[in-house]
């Protein structure tokens, strides 16, 4: 019996002629059962929804929980940038005790006997203060001015009303060497907000990546599917046609086994595909927070073919944009603020509290308000370090150290940022040249597949070379999906880092005044 030799001029002339019969007969069979299986897997695919990263990229900023996060972080910053904004103007405050009732046994000094007795007493209290205040944030001076009213009436056998009442009182407190912290609240409180718009948009590149690795991990996942529905069509059709060739004898009992055994793999296979697709699935649909339509599939996306990116330009962008470092300037700053806290609270401290007013006290309403006297109060503070054993030039010293730690810290950050930026751009530039070589490699492996899978049909090539050649296939196409997905994941970490978008050529910016509006 002939076994896959049909190519054998030679032999062919030593065969008897019912074995050239034979052979004859299965070779026009294997020409009909190809013909055959490739009319019934050539059956064009159900039309399906395709959804491309751009779809999902604007779908993950508008519905997941990673958005609605960042929204609101943003509005905490936005509301503290405000209160400090209130902060530098006039507050006025008004406090009422409309009523105290007091009726009590209390210990008082009698003066006649020199000695302590206890007193019975009955009041009625009423006390109202109405007061404006303003910091001064370039001098760290507070300026006051208040109004108060004060009604007492005694009751029992000394029953009286009496009225105090100070119209107005206008004073300041002014600390001449002490730690002015409005001064380094003017600048840090800008930056601090500055840095909040660019957190924000920051997260929303942060939510881009999450989104391309869902993404991908769902294409990926998707396309495995496919290559193994091909892969069960495949085996069960080739098991088919191998039993046919079995049976006149054309293959061996170990390669018809192997054949089966392909079916059971590829049905395996298949199952197991498919619950890595659900999972990718419904990973990708409780992160976007809405149900993606039926029968819906990953369209890959193209490379942005001319796309090169200077590194120069990369840091400048950084520099400019990115929160990391505000981030930094904001540190350096509060280092200087610590130093200046620690030098000016661990020295002699001066500080001049003065104020001027009306005040007048009566027994009726009408009388308190007339013939005002004078109140006048000037007070000087001062606080001199005479003996502590090197405790405020410990601390001092300690201030400046950090400072110093700080600084080198600082550096080293922004070299390191610098670095990154640098590795990540030209990582990106690279890429583009894996995704073609990877494209490529499958492009070439699907065809030697296909050319293996011919050759096999016509007994050319045994069932380990198609084997082979399959995974071959599948191995390239996975590279490609992984190499796509790496190529605009490095895209979104240098978008990232710049918060510039290098396709549009343009800063990334966002509707603030649209966040706190949802």
């Amino acid at each position: 019996m002939l076994r896959n030799k049909l190519n054998d001029i030679c032999f062919f002339r030593m065969l008897p002629v019912w074995n050239i019969l034979q052979i004859g007969i299965s070779a026009c069979f294997i020409l009909n059962s190809y013909v055959t299986f490739s009319q019934q897997t050539d059956i064009p695919l159900q039309t399906k929804q395709r959804v491309t990263l751009h779809d999902v990229l604007n779908l993950a900023i508008k519905n997941s929980l990673d958005a609605f996060k960042a929204k609101r972080e943003y509005g905490v910053s936005y509301w503290e940038f405000k209160s400090f904004e209130s902060s530098l103007l006039p507050k006025v405050d008004l406090t009422l005790n409309p009523l105290t009732y007091n009726r009590s046994v209390i210990q008082r000094y009698d003066s006649e006997q020199n000695i302590d007795v206890y007193r019975s007493q009955q009041n009625l209290n009423s006390y109202a203060n109405l007061s404006a205040t303003q910091n001064i944030g370039a001098t760290g001076t507070s300026l006051f001015i208040n109004s108060t009213f004060n009604r007492l009436e005694n009751f029992g056998a000394l029953a009286n009303e009496s009225y105090n009442a100070t119209p107005v009182s206008i004073g300041l407190i002014q600390p001449l060497m002490a730690f002015n912290e409005f001064k380094w609240q003017h600048k840090t409180a800008p930056l601090e907000y500055e840095k909040a718009k660019q957190d924000f948009i920051y997260e929303l590149q942060a939510i881009n990546l999450k989104t391309v690795s869902l993404f991908f991990n769902w294409a990926l996942a998707s396309k495995k599917m496919e290559i193994a529905q091909e892969n069960k069509v495949s085996a069960e059709k080739l098991f088919k046609m191998g039993k046919q060739r079995y049976t006149i004898g054309s293959i061996e009992k170990d390669d018809l086994l192997n054949l089966e055994l392909d079916v059971y793999n590829a049905n395996t296979n298949l199952t197991q595909n498919e619950q890595v697709l659900e999972k990718a699935e419904a990973e990708f649909i409780l992160f976007l927070r809405d149900d993606l339509p039926s029968k819906t599939v990953p369209e890959l996306p193209e490379l942005i073919s001319n796309l090169q990116i200077d590194v120069n330009d990369a840091i400048n962008y950084a520099n400019t944009n990115n929160p990391d470092i505000l981030n930094l300037k904001l540190r350096e700053i509060e280092a200087l603020r610590d130093l200046d806290q620690a030098i000016k609270e661990n020295r002699f401290d001066l500080s001049l509290t003065a104020s001027y007013g009306l005040n007048q006290q009566a027994d009726t309403f009408n009388a308190v308000y007339g013939n005002f006297l004078e109140q006048q109060m000037v007070a000087i503070q001062l606080n001199i370090p005479i003996l502590d054993w090197g405790e405020r030039k410990g601390n001092i010293k300690t201030a400046k150290m950090n400072k110093d730690v700080v600084d080198i810290e600082l550096q080293q950050d922004k070299d390191t940022y610098k670095q990154n930026i640098t590795i990540k751009v030209n990582d990106f530039n690279l890429q583009k040249e894996l995704v073609l070589g990877t494209l490529r490699t499958s492009e070439i492996s699907r065809e030697s597949y296909r050319i293996t899978e011919k050759r096999f049909l016509s007994g050319q090539v045994d069932l380990l070379n198609l084997s082979s050649s399959r995974q071959a296939w599948q191995l390239a196409t996975e590279n490609y999906i992984q190499s796509l997905q790496s190529y605009w994941t490095l895209y979104y970490e240098v978008q990232q880092l710049t918060l510039f978008n290098f396709i549009n050529d343009t800063n990334l910016k966002h509707d603030f005044n649209a966040i706190l509006d949802d």
